[in-house]
């Protein structure tokens, strides 16, 4: 009878710790779903907010402008982020030059935009609307140097560590952000290059000796394992590769290797490298995905290389 007692209870007791955690799964995903309803509700706000400003136009006041600045997400990395200690000041993964790679990535496994890293699941959702935001912001209103010094930003800024340069004018705003803040060094990364190099010569910049000095320009290459072609104003070209032996091969023939290793690690080099008169910095990292895509992606990369090397 004892023994009988005994599983009866310890039955009752795995009874109720079935029921009881299934009762607070219930309880944390409505939880969940509270905190992204109410997280959805201020980014609208805000982008409402932003698109009526915008809606202005020539009308708009000073005030105006201000407000738009302080909408502006700029973020300082914290430790256990690759870039801790740096601030960024992104577009979004979401913007239409982004959304158009991803689509171009589904004919060619090749594009690396095909595996973005920030292309969101329910909670990068705010980070990925606030940038689309930035994005709204810097692509469409033209801010003086002097407005843009009021954006808080420290000794260390990238632009773009989400999402991509969308337009000349967002190009022309950076570029200005970096006239404000004299004292900061910036990492401009980017893939579209028309944009960068309108913004450029719109802020009147056509040549190498031109450059702001506080920046250094990071060309992303668009395919894994090729690199980009170097253009005028470039300072480094990022390629990423599609496994360990091609990547140890880029470093063999002198490329810096970054291999998602902190920037702090390498003393913030994209950063602070001295400017080149010519031949870009080259930097390696590799493909970070799971074993089915990279077999297929370095099949590719390989039979890329083969027609290459055919033509040649």
């Amino acid at each position: 009878m004892k023994t009988t007692t005994t599983t009866n209870t310890a039955k009752e007791e795995n009874a109720m710790k079935t029921t009881t955690t299934a009762a607070l799964e219930i309880e944390r995903k409505a939880a969940t779903a509270r905190r992204l309803a109410k997280m959805r509700a201020n980014l609208t706000a805000l982008e409402n907010e932003a698109a009526a400003i915008i809606a202005k136009g020539d009308e708009m006041t000073a005030g105006d402008r201000a407000r738009l600045l302080q909408l502006v997400n700029v973020k300082l990395h914290e430790e256990g982020s690759k870039i801790a200690d740096i601030f960024s000041v992104d577009s979004s993964a979401a913007c239409d030059f982004c959304s158009a790679m991803r689509r171009s990535a589904t004919d060619n496994v090749l594009m690396i935009c095909g595996l973005c890293y920030a292309a969101a699941d329910a909670w990068k959702e705010a980070a990925w609307r606030r940038h689309k935001l930035n994005a709204l912001i810097f692509g469409t209103v033209l801010f003086t140097v002097e407005e843009l010094a009021a954006l808080p930003i420290g000794a260390l800024c990238r632009f773009n560590e989400d999402g991509d340069t969308v337009n000349e004018t967002m190009a022309r705003n950076y570029i200005r952000i970096a006239a404000s803040h004299p004292a900061t060094r910036f990492g401009y990364w980017y893939k579209n290059a028309p944009a960068v190099e309108a913004g450029l010569k719109a802020e009147g910049i056509a040549t190498r000796d031109a450059l702001p000095e506080n920046i250094r320009f990071i060309h992303s290459s668009m395919l894994i394992g090729f690199e980009a072609r170097p253009l005028w104003f470039d300072d480094a070209i990022f390629t990423v590769y599609p496994d360990e032996a091609t990547t140890a091969a880029a470093i063999a023939a002198g490329a810096h290797e970054c291999n998602g290793r902190k920037c702090r690690a390498c003393g913030f080099t994209c950063y602070l490298m001295q400017r080149r008169q010519a031949d870009p910095l080259r930097i390696a990292e590799i493909l970070r995905c799971n074993k089915a895509a990279r077999a297929e992606i370095v099949t590719a990369y390989h039979a890329r290389r083969a027609r290459l090397a055919g033509r040649a």
